[in-house]
């Protein structure tokens, strides 16, 4: 039997077997009992059909520790690695191999977020009364929510605010929640939001100022496969890039060689 054509359960306990085969380079029928709170005969049977379909002699079976040890081989059934399963092996693990800085961004009041949903669904204005980092004090704005754009980090919301004339990202938790969403209106003409359907496509490199040796090592982390990494993103978008990649910063390890703005086709429009 193919490995596609497992049962759902039994593969995603295989999957599993494989995450372990790779990071820990060794698995036991005990692993997958107190993963999955599966009997021992169950486990037994789930490393049978594991073998089964891996190469052979990418396992090896030491009886002294009971348990199976991945060989020179060894190749995942499951495709390439992801750092995430890394993070899901921390997760589960009382040991301290791991820590991390708590996110100050992530404190987000679902309460703003729902009448700016409803609003998008039932293609209404509202009122918000919202706290700019630019401006000293809140401002009373009236705003046509069209969508919801995450910068990697957070949840903003897109609308078109009539008090600026244009297309802006508003911050949720920027919002007074007591004095905002006590008017809103029928859908008031809004403008097309070009910006939204034009593409920006970035060409970056590791920046000038690098030695040989360290933009050796910008070019491995940031997965480049050329000298140039070309990114496209939504024009709406360009803002977030050159926060989040330091590109503004005093010593970036990148630098932005050139931007240009492309329209998206009709094709593409129709499926973003």
């Amino acid at each position: 039997m193919a490995f596609e054509e497992l049962k759902y359960a039994q593969r995603k306990r295989l999957e599993y077997l494989d995450r372990l085969f790779f990071w820990n380079g060794a698995a036991t029928r005990a692993s997958l009992c107190q993963q999955f709170g599966i009997s021992n005969a169950q486990a037994a049977l789930d490393f049978r059909a594991y073998l089964k379909e891996s190469k052979e002699d990418a396992l090896n079976y030491d009886a002294t520790a009971r348990q199976y040890l991945a060989g020179d081989s060894f190749d995942r059934l499951t495709g390439p690695a992801a750092t995430s399963e890394l993070m899901e092996f921390f997760s589960g693990n009382a040991q301290s191999d791991f820590d991390a800085l708590p996110d100050l961004q992530r404190s987000q009041n679902v309460h703003a977020f729902l009448p700016l949903y409803r609003a998008i669904r039932a293609k209404q204005s509202v009122e918000i009364v919202y706290q700019s980092m630019r401006d000293p004090e809140p401002e009373t704005r009236q705003i046509a929510p069209v969508r919801f754009v995450s910068d990697g980090v957070r949840l903003h919301v897109r609308a078109y605010c009539f008090t600026r004339k244009k297309f802006r990202d508003f911050i949720p938790s920027r919002i007074d929640l007591e004095l905002s969403f006590l008017k809103t209106n029928g859908l008031e003409d809004v403008p097309r939001d070009d910006e939204w359907f034009t593409w920006s496509v970035l060409r970056l490199r590791p920046h000038e100022r690098l030695s040989e040796s360290q933009k050796k090592v910008v070019r491995r982390e940031f997965g480049f496969i050329d000298d140039v990494l070309e990114i496209r993103i939504r024009q709406a978008l360009e803002f977030y890039p050159h926060r989040r990649w330091g590109l503004d910063q005093e010593f970036p390890r990148l630098e932005c060689l050139s931007i240009d703005h492309v329209p998206m086709t009709e094709e593409e429009m129709d499926a973003n």
